[in-house]
């Protein structure tokens, strides 16, 4: 494991303290957690974009299906005559 270091507002200091004594855990612990907790957001919105960036595309290229057509198929859902899911 690495070391890095970076300055903490007092007012920060002094609740990560407090934090730390009440979960008893250790603040690089806290901060390890927070830090992963924080990269894994930042990861999910990159995700999201690209997926967005991806529909905006295949909507560019017509590649849809219209919403009718998927309430169709969807009142399908649970009964004998279920229907496979409508192609683009």
């Amino acid at each position: 494991m690495s070391t890095t270091s970076f300055r903490l507002d007092d007012d920060l200091e002094k609740k990560l303290e407090v934090t730390a004594n009440r979960l008893q855990r250790t603040k690089g612990w806290i901060i390890n957690d927070a830090l992963r907790q924080y990269i894994m957001g930042e990861e999910q919105k990159l995700r999201m974009l690209e997926e967005t960036e991806d529909a905006i595309a295949d909507i560019e290229a017509s590649r849809v299906v219209s919403g009718e057509e998927v309430m169709k198929w969807l009142e399908t859902w649970g009964t004998q005559n279920e229907t496979h899911p409508p192609k683009v």
